[in-house]
């Protein structure tokens, strides 16, 4: 019998995870498309209806509800833009621009299933490394979009003429394209932002 290692499926979970911004929440009997994005702790952060908040089996399927897709049980939590719920709330309007509804959520990830494998919720989140340099990633980066773009190109097969990066964590970067988020993965875990800059070919000198 092969061995399973759950710590190994959480980390595939995860890494899944990161690489989408996109969802269909299911909640009662009731489907919604949503976008999101990850906290500096592990959540998620939407922006919901009023009829998501209330009590129910919620389940949220990544990237959206097709076979093969992430599929995940959790619990939302409601929050307001006064102090770190407003920087989240913004952080997320940066990645997806105005949202569709006026309400915020924090989504906490109670259990997952994908690849037929089971995972407890709990072991799946991952803190960001390296949470205090990520806006000055995002603006150094910024200012040389045409390595960005090559890169981009090369990794993703993907050419986003205007690209615009808007987040990096340790398992790749965040792009915002006209058309929505591209995700450029990392070979090997980025462990600092020097070595993002490597990654980019940009000296930080």
């Amino acid at each position: 019998m092969e061995h399973y290692d759950e710590q190994q499926a959480a980390d595939f979970a995860w890494s899944f995870l990161r690489s989408n911004s996109t969802a269909s929440l299911k909640f009662d009997d009731n489907m919604h498309d949503v976008d999101y994005i990850i906290t500096y702790d592990g959540r998620l952060v939407i922006s919901v209806m009023v009829a998501m908040l209330q009590p129910c089996d919620t389940v949220m399927f990544v990237p959206e509800y097709v076979n093969d897709c992430m599929e995940m049980h959790v619990s939302l939590t409601q929050f307001t833009e006064v102090g770190i719920g407003g920087y989240w709330a913004d952080r997320w309007q940066v990645y997806h621009g105005e949202p569709p509804d006026v309400q915020w959520a924090y989504v906490e990830i109670d259990a997952v299933r994908f690849h037929e494998t089971f995972i407890d919720g709990e072991a799946v989140p991952q803190a960001h490394a390296f949470s205090d340099d990520e806006n000055a990633l995002c603006k150094i980066l910024n200012l040389h979009l045409d390595q960005v773009k090559c890169i981009c190109t090369e990794v993703t097969g993907v050419k986003v003429a205007a690209p615009f990066v808007v987040g990096v964590d340790a398992l790749g970067v965040d792009i915002r394209a006209p058309f929505g988020i591209v995700r450029i993965p990392c070979k090997q875990p980025f462990k600092s932002s020097e070595c993002v800059y490597a990654y980019f070919g940009i000296s930080n000198t």
